[in-house]
């Protein structure tokens, strides 16, 4: 499979933003997808380990190589919806779509979308 950047921050940074500026679009990267990532690495879905300082954060890169296939079947289903209810407001820390989803995965495997392209 092609690699695929699913999401960075270094697409929120601009070059011409003070430090005071870059330092709060990282917090909000690292807010926004700390409590996720957390999550799918507790699943044992994400295979990263989890970015511990803010330079970390900024480099970081979310690929579709960083999943397991369970885990990219769960991105397929959710990262869209998910990130567009945190851009309207709810919280990073909501993941009960994740949550549920992952449930759905896990009960009945034979309706993988992975599977399905394989």
């Amino acid at each position: 499979m092609k690699e695929f950047i699913i999401d960075t921050c270094k697409w929120y940074l601009d070059e011409e933003m003070d430090n005071t500026s870059k330092n709060n679009t990282i917090e909000k990267f690292k807010s926004r997808y700390e409590p996720l990532l957390g999550f799918l690495f507790e699943s044992q879905l994400y295979k990263c380990s989890l970015p511990k300082t803010l330079e970390d954060w900024k480099r970081l890169e979310i690929k579709l190589s960083d999943f397991t296939e369970e885990g990219l079947e769960l991105v397929m289903h959710c990262h869209d919806q998910w990130l567009d209810s945190v851009e309207k407001g709810v919280s990073p820390k909501n993941i009960k779509l994740w949550e549920r989803e992952l449930y759905k995965i896990r009960q009945d495997p034979n309706q993988s979308l992975i599977q399905a392209l394989n």
